[in-house]
């Protein structure tokens, strides 16, 4: 029983072929003529035909060689693509990633995960802070992908998109009657929180900060605890929560401004191509029937190709 066809001797064919004779080939391959001689004789043998031929232009194939060559070339094509594959899963890559704690409340940490678990040589490391501190660390190239509001980046954003700002309440509040609303407050200077409430004052509506925090999940939990109302971006709001508007007697909010950075300079491997990918799809397409599809092309020198996404319909 012969064996399979062995990826050496394929290559002393090959190369004797591209060089033109055994002595360049012996170069090429680091090894002595003699030895080549030897692998070429144990290929035909193993063939049970001769392979290469003697002419006026040097070594060249004969009739069996050259229907040989382009499997022969075409196996070691393939055998340097599984090496090319096995070293990349071999090499664990870290990636991070910079967003927004009103992004990293919704369901992106979920998918995430799930690229993790279906890239194993990828390391993720995820940093949540404001716009400003995110622009910074994109800047200084410790981020590679920045989910943030494209106003506080100093950077061109990939892409922006438009991103509902609502009021939220508890499922069981009622806004109180000829009372001040009370208010579940960013501590923190914000700008969207700014809008919103002077938005309140623009239509006369009387409220209070009844509680303020810097954490996001603690305005939630105060949130559904009935305390007061909020706002947040429409893509973080859980079942827990309902959301308020013109027939709670609410003015409606301007959407605001959501961009996705990717770190410049350098080459951007196949694994934070495919995550930017999984991460845009996520973030503007896959939130539900209110949302517009269109095409938009990454930044140019990425070539990359055009991403189907979508964005939210005012």
């Amino acid at each position: 029983m012969k064996l399979d066809v062995s990826n050496d001797l394929l290559r002393t064919f090959v190369t004797i072929l591209e060089e033109g004779s055994f002595s360049k080939a012996a170069v090429t391959l680091h090894r002595t003529q003699a030895a080549l001689s030897l692998q070429l004789k144990r290929l035909e043998d193993d063939m049970g035909v001769r392979l290469l031929e003697r002419s006026p232009k040097g070594i060249v194939a004969s009739a069996a060689g050259s229907a040989l060559l382009p499997y022969a070339t075409r196996m070691l094509s393939l055998s340097a693509e599984i090496r090319r594959l096995m070293e990349s899963m071999s090499q664990v890559e870290t990636i991070r990633i910079g967003m927004l704690e009103d992004i990293a409340v919704g369901a992106l940490p979920t998918v995430l995960e799930r690229f993790t678990k279906s890239h194993p040589s990828v390391r993720l490391e995820i940093v949540v802070n404001d716009s400003k501190t995110l622009s910074r660390l994109l800047s200084e190239s410790k981020l590679e992908i920045v989910i943030a509001d494209p106003s506080s980046v100093e950077a061109f954003p990939a892409f922006v998109w438009d991103e509902d700002l609502v009021w939220v309440a508890a499922n069981g509040f009622e806004l109180p009657t000829g009372q001040e609303i009370p208010i579940i407050a960013f501590a923190s200077s914000c700008p969207w929180q700014d809008k919103a409430l002077k938005k309140l004052d623009a239509h006369g509506i009387p409220w209070r900060v009844a509680l303020s925090s810097d954490n996001l999940n603690a305005i939630s939990s105060a949130v559904s605890a009935g305390i007061g109302i909020s706002f947040m971006l429409k893509y973080s709001v859980n079942a827990s929560a309902r959301i308020l508007g013109e027939p709670e007697g609410l003015p409606g909010t301007e959407p605001v401004k959501i961009g996705i950075f990717l770190r410049d300079g350098g080459v951007h491997s196949e694994r934070l191509t495919a995550l930017f990918k999984i991460i845009s799809s996520e973030l503007a397409a896959d939130r539900g029937s209110q949302y517009g599809v269109h095409r938009i092309r990454v930044t140019p020198h990425l070539d990359w190709p055009e991403i189907p996404i979508r964005s939210i319909a005012k």
